[in-house]
């Protein structure tokens, strides 16, 4: 790693002195696409010793790319890099391991959302390495982390960075906390864990989110036909108004719950996790739910109280209920299962009549995060768990 490491500075010199320019033409791209650099066994070793040694140093790690990547045998520092990596670091207490952020997560006076940075806020003292979703080489170059951990990465962009800075990266897919992604959440845990030296965490989050799901479904699985229909909008953070919602709203799948949009069509958006839609108006009147749930993610809910929606039963009974955004730069995957909670306790009181909502949201971002942020989030978004006056 000592030739590694001396490579690196080289090239940090460059970028002091020339410009991204100069680290493309001196990065080593000679080297076939795919093919982990950093860590390799050097051609410049002359004993059987000295290969020895240099390839201990190292082991190999599967992405969720399907690449090979050579990393430190001990990582002692990482960055994450597109929406969901540093969600999974900290996930894995691991965030000791973080030496800088994206600018996202620097500026989080301006976007203080998301419950991993509430728990750990000195991550945003940390330097940035650039844009979200936009690694920048030279400034990662400049921090030299051990390992860089993309999520959503492409393959052949993660080649191409790894080719520029000599540094190992993995790919891993956050996907989402519903039962056709959760296996992606749970692959990235293991890869990440593996990296850090954080295994048996890994093993624990994933333990945390299947009995914590099991205990949702075994409070409601036998709703049968007494379940209200229900209706959740304003998903996703910014312009998105009632309109817009989820044929498959994890909180609302986990305890059984009849959504009324589970069986609408229209343009499904799906990245990074599950498919989004926008409806017609029409729709949601005719479906008429008698209980509505809106994302706190949305500073205004005017639609909520234009005419054509009066008749609508959970507007017309003032059954309309805030949930927190589980959707805020990438899945927050404690947010879905504290929500959860929450429209049980709203859909099926006797039910969830053992359960405080805002207590047990704290108990589960205490697991995933480090700490309970109820409080620190209502804060953010001007209000918690609660009615919505309409």
């Amino acid at each position: 790693m000592s030739k590694q490491r001396s490579r690196r500075r080289f090239l940090q010199t460059l970028v002091a002195t020339a410009g991204a320019a100069t680290i493309a033409g001196c990065s080593g791209t000679d080297e076939p696409s795919g093919t982990p650099t950093s860590g390799s066994t050097s051609t410049d070793a002359t004993t059987a010793a000295g290969t020895t040694a240099e390839s201990a140093s190292t082991r190999t790690i599967e992405d969720l790319a399907g690449r090979t990547v050579e990393v430190p045998a001990s990582v002692e520092s990482v960055i994450g890099v597109g929406s969901g990596a540093l969600r999974l670091i900290t996930y894995l207490d691991a965030e000791d391991h973080v030496i800088a952020v994206e600018d996202l997560e620097t500026t989080n006076e301006k976007r203080p959302f998301r419950p991993y940075v509430h728990a750990n806020p000195s991550l945003s003292e940390l330097p940035s390495i650039g844009r979200r979703n936009k690694p920048d080489a030279e400034l990662l170059l400049q921090q030299d982390p051990d390992v860089i951990i993309w999520a959503w990465g492409d393959g052949a962009d993660a080649d191409n960075l790894q080719s520029q800075t000599d540094i190992p990266v993995v790919v891993v897919q956050p996907g989402d906390i519903n039962a056709e992604h959760r296996h992606l959440f749970f692959e990235s845990l293991d890869v990440i864990g593996e990296i850090t030296d954080r295994t048996e965490r890994a093993e624990e989050v994933q333990a945390l989110t299947d009995e914590t799901i099991a205990d949702l479904d075994e409070r409601t699985s036998d709703v049968g036909g007494d379940r209200p229909s229900t209706y959740v909008g304003y998903l996703g953070r910014g312009n998105h108004g009632l309109t817009r919602t989820q044929p498959l709203y994890t909180p609302l799948e986990f305890v059984n719950a009849d959504n009324v949009a589970s069986d609408l069509t229209g343009t499904l958006t799906e990245t990074k996790g599950a498919a989004r839609i926008d409806i017609d108006p029409e729709e949601i009147i005719d479906q008429d739910p008698s209980y509505l749930f809106v994302d706190m993610g949305t500073v205004e809910y005017e639609a909520l109280s234009e005419p054509q929606y009066e008749s609508v039963t959970a507007i017309e009974n003032g059954d309309v209920y805030t949930l927190f955004p589980v959707r805020e730069y990438s899945i927050n995957f404690g947010t879905a299962l504290a929500n959860a909670y929450y429209a049980g306790s709203v859909l099926y009181p006797d039910r969830f009549n053992d359960v405080d909502p805002a207590a047990k949201a704290d108990e589960i971002w205490e697991s995933f995060v480090g700490a309970p942020v109820y409080e620190d989030l209502a804060e953010t978004y001007r209000r918690g768990f609660g009615s919505l006056d309409v």
